[in-house]
């Protein structure tokens, strides 16, 4: 990395590789934050990301580095981060699965043929089995659960000891105590229980990846918005060529024709036109784009050509920064999960405050120093945290099978907790709360003039376009059932309007009222956003009102959810006056009302609030990101479905109040799950520091935490029917 680059920053997003869990972030974090001049690290885990802030004249960012690899990390720019890193990951995390499920299952039950066969088993037998446990435990072992090992000497290197940490002890513990038993002749394993420990921690670490590799997705999606690829004009009347845009530097004259998606943000310096900013802004309805304006990447031409001198490039656009910002974003909520790892943090120096105060007691007593060490080191085996690992995402994947039964996509466990726990539930309008397309509301027809022949020649007229409002005429049409002359000719496409020539010879223009005034037309009334206006020849004919039209299921979801006591918000990118509509449309009062709200509007918003945003466009995924819980609706666009935690794949926004309710029901048994672990972790420790323990009976205490997380879980699956009520289902 070129550090003349980042120095004058002061702020600054970057990858970080090699992350293997929360603890490990959380190390880093701490490490980084020891450092001189940096003022401020966050870690996320999720996104693989670390945000620094520092103060210029001190930094030094060899020791910044030098710090991160000597914890086996790697910070590069995030532009840069490795695609394909999560990937590998994943499926490095999958085959140690699979080897741990494969021999794990032989080791246990061989293992079981020892607890339940010991009185029938001669000691030869007995011992051959029992060495056959211990051969098939050492893949687990030694390749499964090779990555906790390196994650626990990471985070005791950083005197940050967690979950990786206490793992490793009782794994170390449970082989070295077997192989000491087996070697005295003794057939007593305690190989199971670090199999099993390793087996199911595995499994909520491939959930993990997954949904950090979601956060990718989402910024891979809000790149595609914007073509690959440029046209430029090298210098005035010189023929425009095809470029890459990574060949494309500030200051370069590119040339954007009628319906082409713009690439770059420049400044309009020649033509008018208008654009589609719906994806970007969420405005619904299209904006005039002039000389002098400003349009950024990923918006749409409508209409005229436009010259934009380049003022922005790739990596340095709008919505590159967007992106960036969403991976900022991403893994910045806490969850339960996080809570475990905190308690096992405590629970570690008790651990082996525990197994030191045993071994004391043992050789006080008289045991024999073989006997009393041990006694010890099945202490460490019987504590390993398999039911508190097993707590969340157990109770998050039978949460996600419920979920999908009914077409909703539960993406990460931290954003399902945070659906459920919300007090304020902020929705997007256009798209969300709307439809998404503009309909016909009204038509105010001048004398002479009749509804259907007004709406016959706006039909007519705009014929050669392709935007929303000739789409929203041409269903209008089609519902009235109108025939449509097709005699009119020349017809010709404008900067703020269309025209055509009838056959009398009239010219008759559809466009906004400020280009029919140009155009000389008399007595053009005073309008409001969303109106059209039609006149032939110097004379004003009407005006057509257009609206995004309601979703048809939004007003009872939000009733229903009124109900419930959540505080509704309403945060848009599109006007003060459109927003007011639709609340009066809906009949629903929003607590708080955000009009013309850009995407990191939105974002700041909802920072302070424990809230839930529903939205669909690609100017949510900001938002989406950072809220407590993303919700993206049926036909949101690809940037809001990867940024959400939630994505309801049919039936409108009626499934919210489903997901809400598996949200809370999820939420309440893994809290059940985990406060019974960490009670039951407790208690055998200090059972086992009284009594002794034995091998059989370590597996037991393990079998048993983990069945009781399995059978509270499975009342996940026994929730209310798809068809149950929203309001009743959200009180579950």
């Amino acid at each position: 990395m070129d550090l003349e680059q980042v120095r004058p920053a002061g702020r600054m997003v970057f990858a970080v590789h090699g992350l293997w869990c929360t603890s490990c972030a959380m190390v880093l974090q701490r490490v980084l934050l020891r450092l001189p001049g940096v003022t401020s690290a966050s870690v996320n885990f999720t996104s693989g990301s670390a945000l620094l802030t520092w103060d210029p004249d001190s930094i030094d960012f060899t020791e910044v580095f030098a710090r991160a690899e000597a914890l086996g990390y790697e910070l590069a720019p995030l532009q840069s981060a490795d695609d394909g890193a999560l990937a590998r990951q994943a499926a490095r995390i999958r085959m140690q699965l699979l080897i741990a499920v494969v021999f794990g299952m032989w080791s246990m039950l061989g293992s079981w043929v020892l607890y339940l066969n010991a009185d029938q088993l001669e000691n030869g037998q007995a011992l051959g089995i029992a060495w056959a446990v211990f051969a098939f435990g050492l893949p687990v072992v030694g390749y499964a659960g090779l990555d906790f090992y390196r994650a626990a000497s990471r985070t005791l290197r950083a005197g940050l000891a967690g979950m990786d940490a206490l793992i490793t002890l009782g794994v170390f513990g449970s082989v070295l105590v077997t192989l000491w038993e087996l070697l005295e002749g003794r057939p007593q394993v305690y190989m199971d229980a670090a199999t099993m420990l390793i087996t199911f921690l595995l499994a909520g670490r491939l959930i993990e990846i997954h949904a950090r590799q979601q956060s990718r997705l989402a910024v891979d999606a809000l790149k595609q918005l914007a073509p690959e690829v440029v046209t430029l004009i090298d210098e005035p009347g010189a023929e425009p060529r095809v470029c890459r845009l990574d060949e494309v530097q500030v200051g370069h004259t590119a040339l954007v024709r009628a319906n082409e998606r713009i690439a770059v943000d420049g400044e309009v310096i020649a033509g008018s036109s208008t654009l589609d900013r719906s994806l970007m802004t969420g405005e619904s309805l299209p904006a005039p784009a002039n000389v002098g304006d400003t349009v950024l990447a990923g918006t749409v031409n409508l209409q005229g050509a436009l010259t934009l001198r380049v003022t922005a490039v790739q990596g340095q656009r709008r919505i590159d920064l967007l992106g960036l910002r969403m991976l900022e974003l991403f893994g910045a909520r806490s969850s339960l999960s996080e809570t475990a790892e905190r308690f096992v943090r405590w629970l570690l120096p008790i651990v082996l405050v525990v197994a030191l105060a045993a071994l004391a007691r043992y050789l006080w007593i008289g045991m024999p120093a073989d006997r009393a060490i041990l006694g010890a080191l099945g202490i460490l085996v019987a504590a390993c945290p398999c039911a508190v690992g097993l707590a969340m995402p157990l109770a998050y994947t039978l949460a996600c099978r419920q979920a999908a039964e009914q077409g909703i996509l539960l993406r990460d466990p931290v954003s399902v907790e945070g659906l459920a726990q919300a007090r304020v539930i902020a929705f997007d309008k256009t798209g969300t709360l709307t439809s998404g397309k503009l309909a016909l509301r009204a038509i105010d027809a001048a004398p002479g003039c009749t509804e259907d022949q007004l709406l016959r020649l706006a039909i007519e007229a705009e014929s050669v376009v392709s935007h929303p409002i000739a789409e929203a005429l041409r269903r209008a049409g089609a519902q009235r059932e109108l025939p449509l002359d097709g005699n009119a000719t020349q017809h010709r496409a404008h900067p703020r309007g269309v025209s055509m020539q009838t056959d009398e010879g009239a010219l008759i223009r559809v466009g906004a009222r400020d280009w029919l005034l140009e155009c000389g037309v008399q007595a053009v009334p005073q309008d409001e956003p969303g109106v059209i206006h039609i006149a032939r020849d110097a004379n004003w004919l009407g005006a057509l009102h257009f609206h995004d039209s309601l979703r048809p299921e939004a007003r009872g979801t939000l009733q229903a959810l009124r109900a419930q006591g959540a505080r509704l918000w309403l945060i848009t990118g599109d006007t003060a006056a459109a927003a007011q509509s639709l609340q009066h449309e809906l009949g629903v009062p929003f607590e708080q009302i955000h009009a013309q709200a850009s995407p990191e509007d939105k974002a700041t918003l909802l920072r302070t609030e424990s809230a839930a945003f529903v939205g669909d466009g690609a100017n949510d995924g900001l938002v989406l990101a950072s809220a407590a819980c993303g919700v993206a609706i049926p036909g949101a666009s690809t940037v809001a479905v990867a940024a959400a935690g939630v994505v309801i794949a049919q039936g409108g926004l009626a499934p919210l109040m489903q997901a809400r309710r598996i949200a809370l029901r999820m939420v309440r048994i893994g809290r059940q799950n985990l406060a019974f672990s960490l009670i039951y972790n407790v208690a055998v420790v200090a059972l086992f520091f009284a009594t002794g323990v034995t091998p059989f009976a370590a597996a037991v205490a393990m079998l048993l935490s983990s069945l009781s997380v399995l059978l509270n879980t499975s009342r996940l699956m026994r929730g209310s029917p798809p068809g149950h009520s929203p309001v009743s289902t959200a009180a579950a």
